[in-house]
């Protein structure tokens, strides 16, 4: 199984999840599947998230998945503090981040 925890508007993945207790979705494990293959099977589109995460640590689309990973997901609207630039300079991503917080 995969542990995945959900913030922010990916809440809604999950019926009746409420904004102040954890929302949690477990997953099912496929062997071989990596980060970007969970998150479309999840329905989700790698334009709508923020910064993920597989057991703590900063996700890119190759990880490979293990079972009993914890994920972390979180919307484009919630990243980290300095608003993701940091991605860009790490090689995470090649976008220029606009980030509209209103």
């Amino acid at each position: 199984m995969i542990e995945t925890h959900l913030y922010g508007r990916f809440r809604s993945l999950v019926p009746g999840s409420k904004s102040n207790e954890d929302t949690v979705l477990m997953c099912d494990y496929k062997e071989g599947e990596t980060f970007k293959e969970f998150i479309e099977r999840l329905g989700l589109k790698t334009a709508e998230l923020g910064d993920c995460f597989i057991n703590g640590i900063l996700a890119k689309p190759t990880n490979v998945l293990h079972d009993g990973d914890r994920v972390a997901l979180f919307p484009f609207n919630m990243v980290l503090l300095c608003g993701g630039q940091h991605l860009k300079g790490h090689g995470f991503t090649k976008r220029d981040m606009e980030i509209d917080y209103y």
